[in-house]
């Protein structure tokens, strides 16, 4: 699938368009697993942060792997179909989520299989999200909460809608085989007129101005799901999983020493990775994610802080060398 021309020009319009409307993204980095079998879903129950084994066809959630010490693998969408499961990973990360559960597969009746050659995914996200979904497969459709999935058609393509986390008001997912994606793209541009392409750069400033944490910068194996305030892939309330002991006791004994926050950043991009500091000059935390909106002086980011330093309005620096940046925290990521 071509990606939209990504001149600052041309991500500066795709930004304007999600703000005022709406924008059709190609989500096929995202990696696709379907799970199937009796047992599948009470393997995922043991494996996983979230409470997975009451879900029923039509119904999903998110949910994080974690290691036994509870740092993440993977934050994941799980959406039940009637079928069996489909698996929405980070970029890259179907083949680690896979090789985790069949090393936890026993004598369980699990099939696990990468849909990420065979099938696609696109994204409609925007403030005006749902009502161009409700518009293309109706009401109800783009009414359904959060991670349920539903089959819809279009243009004689098929393929699973189901509503994600917000980018600029709403989000949406359709995943298809491939061919079925190629017809669902043209259907969907040629019918819901107006509506713009937008490619990876603008969907990443988007990505940190609604503070979702993205695999191989928030979601590594060096933070928690409490740091990644992913607290609602996590059931407290649930039996035993791999890492629940180190999550629970986070929680309980309120030891959770950083969090990730929303950062406007001056005056320019500075480099990922670099040291956030606190007005003394001590280390507080890491500048994982910044990107400039385009048309405007501003550049946002995310990065991990101290927990006393998480508040909104609180004012740090970033150091790169000899250059400073400074930093303002927005609030909590997500």
């Amino acid at each position: 699938m071509n990606l939209p021309h990504e001149t600052p020009a041309a991500v500066a319009a795709q930004y304007r368009a999600a703000g005022r409307d709406a924008v059709l993204a190609d989500r096929s980095d995202l990696g696709r697993l379907r799970i199937s079998g009796k047992d599948a879903l009470d393997l995922l129950h043991r494996l996983t942060t979230q409470d997975v084994r009451s879900l029923g066809p039509g119904q999903g959630t998110a949910a994080a792997f974690v290691t036994a010490k509870g740092r993440i693998i993977d934050w994941v969408t799980l959406h039940c179909l009637d079928d069996g499961l489909l698996c929405l990973t980070g970029p890259g990360r179907s083949g680690a989520v896979a090789d985790y559960i069949d090393r936890y597969t026993f004598r369980e009746e699990v099939r696990v299989e990468s849909a990420d050659r065979s099938h696609g995914t696109l994204g409609l996200f925007g403030a005006r999200a749902r009502d161009r979904i409700a518009g293309l497969f109706g009401g109800p459709a783009a009414e359904r909460p959060l991670h349920q999935p539903v089959r819809v058609r279009l243009a004689e393509a098929e393929a699973i809608l189901a509503r994600t986390f917000p980018l600029a008001g709403d989000g949406y997912h359709l995943t298809a085989p491939l061919e079925s994606l190629r017809a669902l793209r043209a259907a969907i541009l040629e019918r819901a007129a107006g509506l713009v392409e937008a490619g990876p750069a603008c969907l990443e400033i988007l990505r940190i101005e609604a503070g979702l944490p993205a695999t191989g910068r928030e979601l590594t194996e060096d933070y928690n799901p409490w740091e990644a305030r992913l607290n609602d892939a996590i059931s407290l309330n649930k039996g035993c999983y791999v890492g629940q002991e180190v999550i629970a006791r986070l929680n309980t004994y309120r030891k959770v020493s950083k969090y990730l926050v929303r950062l406007r950043v001056d005056p320019t991009v500075p480099p990922l990775g670099a040291p956030l500091v606190g007005p003394g000059g001590e280390p507080i935390g890491t500048l994982t994610s910044a990107a400039a909106v385009p048309g405007e002086e501003r550049v946002v980011g995310l990065g991990y802080v101290r927990d006393e330093e998480a508040a909104d309005g609180r004012e740090l620096a970033i150091v790169d060398g000899h250059r400073r940046f400074r930093a303002v925290v927005l609030g909590p990521a997500r």
